[in-house]
């Protein structure tokens, strides 16, 4: 029987751990995941030190139906989303902003024919006579219900057409690194589909990594690694030198746009107790 015990322990030695499988969503629009958020999903896998294999899941879920796939953890059981109270309650959020806080820096996706008329709105108050595009189930969707801009919910592959053929939206707000991928992905296919040179919307925002409630031993190690991808300047030069992060920041011309200021009601747990160093726009609670 002494085999047996040894067996045993041999199994259940770090060196023969099973490896973490990890499921996620890949959606139509993809090139951004492909550049930033998988490339850093694996790093932090990579620093964690667990063994790993990653499994794109084709979808075109919302994400409200994304995260209820998620409660579950059959289909998928890790993604990337901006957060929320709801969603904080609902899976095990991983508190640190993929993209440093420049999620609540948002552009706007608009029709080529209306530059102009977007050249002509600086107060919020102009801005509330127009219809916003947002995705079903999105955390910052709260954030212009109060700012008392009038927006529609529908399935995000869809929103990109709607701007393009200047059908029930005039804009659809996203974040800088987003909206520059995007626009860049889609150009051949949405020709009308450019962003607008002169607004910014602020507002205090982050994307975390997402994990299933019942995937415990993955959300200790993707927090594990992140954290040590921080520590020893991985994750700062991945997000310094990133292709999609540099042209963004370049072509979004900052200093010569408007910015409005924005409210977000619901500062997350999370969101207030991130420190710092996870900040190049940090959280700013008084914004307006």
């Amino acid at each position: 029987m002494k085999w047996l015990v040894w067996l045993c322990l041999l199994l259940t030695a770090p060196g023969w751990a099973q490896p973490l499988d990890v499921r996620v969503p890949r959606l139509p629009v993809n090139l951004l995941a492909d550049e930033y958020q998988l490339p850093l999903l694996r790093l932090a896998l990579e620093k964690s030190g667990v063994p790993y294999t990653l499994h794109l899941v084709d979808t075109n879920l919302t994400q409200d139906s994304i995260t209820r796939e998620m409660e579950s953890g059959k289909l998928f059981n890790l993604y990337w989303m901006g957060t929320s109270s709801d969603l904080e309650r609902r899976l095990h959020a991983i508190p640190i902003p993929l993209l440093r806080g420049l999620e609540g820096a948002r552009v706007l996706l608009i029709h080529r024919d209306d530059q102009e008329k977007f050249n002509q709105i600086n107060t919020l108050e102009a801005l509330r006579q127009l219809h916003a595009g947002q995705g079903v189930g999105w955390g910052d969707n709260q954030v212009l219900e109060a700012a008392g801009i009038t927006s529609y919910a529908g399935r995000f592959s869809n929103l990109f057409r709607l701007i393009d053929t200047h059908t029930a939206i005039d804009f659809f707000p996203r974040s800088l690194i987003e909206a520059f991928s995007e626009q860049h992905e889609l150009a051949a296919d949405y020709p009308n589909l450019v962003i607008d040179q002169h607004l910014l919307l602020r507002y205090p925002y982050a994307q975390f990594f997402f994990v299933s409630p019942r995937d415990k031993a993955l959300a200790e190690a993707l927090q594990r690694g992140l954290q040590q991808a921080y520590a020893d300047g991985s994750f700062l030069r991945f997000f310094q030198q990133n292709p999609r992060v540099r042209e963004a920041l370049a072509a979004a011309k900052l200093d010569s746009r408007l910015t409005l200021q924005l409210v977000n009601p619901d500062l997350t747990p999370a969101m207030q107790t991130i420190p710092a160093q996870y900040w190049e726009w940090p959280v700013q609670s008084g914004a307006h």
